[in-house]
Order: structure tokens, then C-alpha cells, then sequence
């Protein structure tokens, strides 16, 4: 008798795992339930479970993905632009654009960090050093701004930690269900707090 090995599962991966991603990002991880994936994806739980191990299992691959996505949109173009303060407003342009577009609901690892509260060992392993990665990338273009002359005063390091509680703020007022308008009069607040900080 042999052994099937290698059987085809039947269905796309990774179309599988971009539309768990959605209902992760849209839904939180605890209130997306085993039924919900089933629905959303149009697979069985043994599907599912087949392919990925668990829910948690595609979690954490659907979270891989996230992570790929939004660093390629939203942390490398700040790490590697040339210019300082010019970069820090159009990371918020992004972020503002990210955590809202077609109903998303803030940024997936930001709500995951909340929805956690430092319970799950590796989820918060995972959630600071992503907060520690966008921190950096935003201390590093306003030290950037301080040696081409653009900024002075403040310490950079200040004006990082206000700035990444500024990330916090429109994720979380995207995340609670404000109004295109809401979130864009708070991104209009950081574009007149870091126009305060130009050089005269």
C-alpha cells in the first residue's frame, strides 16, 4: 500500500492568506473565530488547518505577509529617503492613507499591540520591535533634517517620541471608526507641528 504524499490542496495559498489578512486586519485576532475564516475564505477548518497547522499558524503567516507590506509602503521609504522633514510628512501622508483606505481600521500591528496588552510573549515581540523599527526610521529623518540645517532647537529625540505618538493617535482614531475628516485634521496637526520645527 503507499502513502499519498504531496496531494494538491485545491485552492491558492497565498490568496488564501491575503483574504485572511483581511479579516484579521478588519476583525482583531481573538474576535476572528475558526467559523469566520471559513466564511471568508470559503474553505473547511480542515483546509485551513491542513495548510496553515492552526488559526494561530495562519495568523502568523498572514502577520508575516502584513509586516512585508506595510515596512515596503510606510518604514523603508522613510529609512532610506535622503531628506529629513520633507520624509516625515510624507510617512504621515502614507500612514493616514493606510490605516483608512476601504474601511482597514488603523494598522493591523498596532491594533494587535492593544488588543494583546502584553500577554502573548511573542506577540509583543513582535509588535515593540516593529514600534522600536518606525521610532528609529522617524529619529533618524529628523537627525537627518538637523545636519542639512532644517531643524533646530528641540532635541531630536523628543520630537521622535511626540511624532511616533502621533502614529499611535491616527491609528487608533482610524481604528475607532472616525470619519475621513477626523483623521485628516490630525494629520493636519502634525504637518503644522513639524513646519513649526523648520529652521528660519
Amino acid at each position: 500500500m503507499t502513502t499519498a504524499t504531496g496531494r494538491p490542496r485545491g485552492f491558492d495559498e497565498q490568496d488564501a492568506l491575503d483574504r485572511a489578512l483581511d479579516i484579521f486586519w478588519r476583525n482583531g485576532y481573538r474576535a476572528t473565530t475558526t467559523r469566520t475564516l471559513e466564511e471568508g475564505l470559503g474553505l473547511s477548518q480542515s483546509s485551513i488547518y491542513n495548510a496553515f497547522e492552526s488559526k494561530r499558524g495562519l495568523f502568523e503567516a498572514a502577520l508575516d505577509r502584513y509586516e512585508v507590506m506595510t515596512t515596503e509602503v510606510l518604514v523603508e521609504p522613510l529609512e532610506t529617503a535622503p531628506d529629513g522633514l520633507a520624509s516625515v510628512l510624507r510617512f504621515f501622508d502614507a500612514l493616514s492613507d493606510w490605516v483608512s483606505h476601504e474601511g482597514r481600521g488603523g494598522c493591523l500591528i498596532i491594533n494587535l499591540m492593544a488588543e494583546d496588552g502584553g500577554e502573548d510573549g511573542a506577540i509583543t515581540t513582535r509588535t515593540r520591535a516593529y514600534r522600536s523599527r518606525v521610532r528609529a526610521a522617524l529619529l533618524a529623518a529628523l537627525r537627518r533634517a538637523e545636519r542639512q540645517g532644517e531643524a533646530a532647537g528641540a532635541s531630536s529625540v523628543a520630537r521622535a517620541d511626540v511624532l511616533f505618538g502621533q502614529v499611535l493617535a491616527i491609528n487608533l482614531t482610524a481604528r475607532g471608526g472616525a470619519s475621513p475628516d477626523e483623521v485628516a485634521g490630525l494629520l493636519d496637526g502634525v504637518r503644522q507641528l513639524v513646519q513649526s520645527w523648520v529652521s528660519d
